[in-house]
C-alpha cells in the first residue's frame, strides 16, 4: 500500500498514481499508532472497531461504516495485535484530483480538509454496491489501464452520490463511553491550544485529574501518549502552514518550538523529510 522508507508517522503515497486500492483481512504484526497520509482514504470497515481516533474524536465504529479520511488527517483505526480486521481501502491522490477537476473545484473538496474526517453508514443495498465496486477495481492487475480507471471513476461517482445523500444523516454520534468522552474533551482542548506548549500537568490541572490517571486514560483510548499526540498534531499543523506559504521560521515560532534545530529534527523524524524540503516540493507541485 503506502511506501514507508523510514519509520515515520506520515505515510507517503506515490504521487504518480491516481489511486491505490487494497483488500485486507489480517491482524497487524505491530500495534498501529496514530499517523496520517499524504493521500485521502476511503476506508470501508467490515469489522467492529472499538477505539477509532479521527483527528479530535475517539469513538466506537460499527462494521459496515465507510470512514472518510482526508489527506494529512491524524487518525488510528485499529491497533490490537492478534485480532483480525477486514477492510477495503482506497487511497486517492489529491494532486491528481486537482489536475483532473481543477484545484479550485468544489468536487471532492472534503478530501482535502485535514481536520474534517467523517463517517457514512450505507444501508445493506449501498454497502453491497460498494463491495461490488471495490472488488471490480481490485480485479485489475494494474491501476492505470483504461478499464481500471473506468472502475475507479465509477467508484468515485458512487461515493460522491453517498456523500450527497447520506452526509446530512451521518452526523449522529456512534457509541462513546464516558472515558472516550473525557479523552475527546482533552483532545478538543489540545486542538484549541495547538500553538501553546501544553504539558500533561497543564492538562491534568485544567480537567481536575491526576496526571498519571490522565496519561493512562489517554494511552488506553488514543493508543499513544499525550506528548506524542501533541507532536503529531503540531507537525500536521506545520505541514498545513507550510503548504499555505508560511516560511519555516514563521512556522517554528508560531508553533512554539524553542529552536529551529529542534523543530527541524521533530519534523524530519515524523515526516521523513525536512520542513524546508517539504515547503519547496509542495511549492513545485503547485506551480505545475
Amino acid at each position: 500500500m503506502q511506501n514507508q522508507t523510514k519509520r515515520t508517522n506520515i505515510l507517503t503515497f506515490p504521487v504518480s498514481s491516481p489511486f491505490h486500492a487494497v483488500y485486507r483481512n489480517d491482524s497487524p504484526v505491530l500495534p498501529v499508532g496514530p499517523h496520517s497520509h499524504n493521500a485521502a482514504e476511503l476506508y470501508l470497515t467490515l469489522s467492529h472497531l472499538p477505539d477509532v481516533l479521527l483527528n479530535d474524536t475517539v469513538s466506537e465504529v460499527p462494521s459496515g461504516t465507510l470512514i472518510v479520511i482526508p489527506a494529512f488527517c491524524v487518525h488510528q483505526l485499529f491497533h490490537e495485535t492478534g485480532l483480525f480486521y477486514e477492510r477495503y481501502i482506497l487511497s486517492i491522490n489529491n494532486q491528481w484530483l486537482d489536475a483532473v477537476f481543477g484545484e479550485k473545484s468544489d468536487r471532492f473538496s472534503y478530501l482535502k480538509q485535514s481536520n474534517s474526517p467523517f463517517l457514512l453508514t450505507p444501508d445493506a443495498t449501498d454497502r453491497a454496491t460498494l463491495l461490488k465496486l471495490f472488488q471490480s477495481l481490485l480485479s485489475h492487475p494494474e491501476s492505470e489501464t483504461s478499464s481500471a480507471m473506468a472502475d475507479f471513476f465509477e467508484l468515485l461517482s458512487f461515493f460522491e452520490h453517498l456523500v450527497n445523500r447520506l452526509s446530512p444523516k451521518s452526523n449522529h454520534v456512534f457509541p462513546i463511553s464516558d472515558a472516550q468522552k473525557k479523552i475527546n474533551e482533552v483532545i478538543a482542548y489540545l486542538q484549541e491550544h495547538i500553538y501553546d506548549n501544553l504539558t500533561v500537568t497543564d492538562l491534568a490541572k485544567h480537567f481536575y485529574l491526576h496526571p498519571d490517571y490522565l496519561s493512562r486514560l489517554f494511552k488506553k483510548h488514543a493508543h499513544t501518549t499525550v506528548s506524542h499526540y501533541i507532536t503529531l498534531q503540531k507537525i500536521a499543523t506545520a505541514q498545513a502552514l507550510l503548504r499555505e506559504g508560511y516560511t519555516v521560521n514563521q512556522v517554528q515560532e508560531k508553533l512554539g518550538y524553542s529552536s529551529y534545530a529542534y523543530f527541524f529534527k521533530t519534523f524530519q523524524k515524523n515526516t521523513g523529510t525536512s520542513p524546508s524540503r517539504y515547503r519547496y516540493e509542495w511549492g513545485q507541485k503547485m506551480s505545475l
